[in-house]
C-alpha cells in the first residue's frame, strides 16, 4: 500500500507525493501511475481520471479497493498530471483510449482470463468506453462516473461543445485540425498559421485564468468543499515547461476524435455501472437517463455529489463501486 493519511473527516486516503509514485513506458514515454494491493486475490481494477486531473485524483478509492482485496491501478494519460507534457495529436483513438487498453494489458495485467473492471470519471469515461468497448477480452465491467460525451441518437464525435481553442482554429467550421507530428504534411497556409496563433493565443489565456481559479472552479462543481492538497497536485501539473503548449493540444482533442460515444456505448456488451453525482453542473442527472434508456439493464448508483463523486462523497463511491465490481462475473 502506497503512504497513507486520514483527511479531516478521518477517511484514508494516499499521501499526495510531488515526484509522483510509479512510471512505466509507452510510446517511449515515462508515464504515471499509482497501484496497491497487487498481491490481492480479487478482481483487478483500472481508474480513469478526467480533463485537467491526474491518478491522484482516485486517493481515496485506491487504498479502499486495495483493502477490500482489488488489484488497483490508476493511470495518467499521456500530457496529464505527472506524465510527460508534450504536444501531441491527442485523441480518443489514438492516444488517451489505446492508453488504457495498453496500460490494462501491460501493467495491471488484464487478460481473458483475468479480465478487469475500467472505471473513467468526465472525460476519462469515455477513454474507459473506448477501452471496454474495443478490448472486452479484457474489461470484466465498465463503470461511468460522470461520463463525458454526447450519447443523443445521431450526435456526432467530438465533445457536446467545442472549446474555445477548437473555434479559434476554425474547427468548428468543419476544418480538420492539423496533425503537429506529420511530417507530411503540406506546408501551413497563411491562414492556417493565424488560426494556430490564434488558437495558442486563446489556449494559453485560459490556461492562466484556469491556473489561478483551481480552487474556485474544483469548488463549482463539487457538492462540499475541497481541499488544499487536491488543488496543490492540480498546479504541479500546471507547472512543468511543457503544459502550455500541451494544454493546447488537449484543447483540441475533441476535434480530432472520429468515434462518436454513442456508438462505442452500443457497441459495448458487457456490465454496466453509472456511478453519478447528482449535483453536478456539467453531467446533470439527464445524461445518466439518456445512457439508461441505451442500456437499461446497467446499475444507476446515484450520489448526494458534484462531478467528481468519487472524491466529493469517497466512502459511498468506494462502497458503491466494490460491491457492484465484487459481483461480476468472471
Amino acid at each position: 500500500m502506497p503512504p497513507l493519511e486520514n483527511d479531516a473527516k478521518g477517511v484514508e486516503r494516499l499521501q499526495l507525493r510531488e515526484d509522483g509514485w510509479k512510471f512505466w513506458r509507452w510510446r517511449d514515454h515515462r508515464c504515471h501511475y499509482i497501484s496497491a494491493g497487487e498481491d490481492n486475490d480479487g478482481p483487478i481494477v483500472v481508474l480513469v481520471h478526467g480533463f485537467g486531473a491526474h491518478s491522484y485524483h482516485w486517493r481515496y478509492t485506491i487504498p479502499a479497493l486495495a483493502r477490500k482485496g482489488f488489484r488497483v491501478y490508476a493511470l495518467c494519460m499521456l500530457g496529464y498530471g505527472w506524465s510527460p507534457k508534450v504536444e501531441e495529436p491527442y485523441s480518443m483513438e489514438q492516444y488517451w483510449g489505446t492508453q488504457v487498453i495498453d496500460f490494462a494489458r501491460d501493467v495491471a495485467g488484464a487478460t481473458e482470463k483475468d479480465k478487469c473492471v475500467v472505471a473513467g470519471n468526465s472525460i476519462g469515461a469515455l477513454a474507459a468506453l473506448y477501452a471496454a468497448s474495443r478490448a472486452p477480452d479484457q474489461t470484466r465491467g465498465l463503470c461511468l462516473v460522470n461520463s463525458a460525451g454526447n450519447f443523443e441518437e445521431g450526435a456526432a464525435p467530438g465533445p457536446e461543445k467545442k472549446t474555445l481553442a477548437q473555434r479559434a482554429v476554425g474547427s468548428d467550421k468543419g476544418d480538420a485540425i492539423r496533425d503537429p507530428t506529420d511530417i507530411n504534411a503540406p506546408p501551413m497556409s497563411v491562414k492556417e498559421r493565424l488560426q494556430e496563433i490564434f488558437g495558442r493565443f486563446v489556449a494559453t489565456g485560459i490556461f492562466y485564468f484556469t491556473k489561478v481559479r483551481i480552487k474556485t472552479i474544483l469548488n463549482q462543481v463539487y457538492e462540499f468543499p475541497v481541499d488544499d492538497d487536491l488543488v496543490r497536485s492540480i498546479e504541479l501539473a500546471a507547472e512543468d515547461p511543457g503544459a502550455i503548449g500541451t494544454f493546447y493540444q488537449l484543447s483540441l482533442a475533441g476535434g480530432r476524435t472520429k468515434v462518436a460515444a454513442g456508438e462505442l456505448l452500443d457497441n459495448y456488451k458487457g456490465p454496466l455501472m453509472l456511478l453519478w453525482g447528482e449535483t453536478d453542473p456539467w453531467m446533470t442527472p439527464t445524461k445518466a437517463e439518456r445512457i439508461m434508456q441505451m442500456k437499461p439493464d446497467a446499475v444507476y448508483a446515484p450520489v448526494l455529489a458534484g462531478h467528481c463523486p468519487h472524491d466529493d462523497a469517497p466512502v459511498e463511491c468506494s462502497e458503491k463501486l466494490a460491491d457492484w465490481a465484487m459481483g461480476l462475473p468472471a
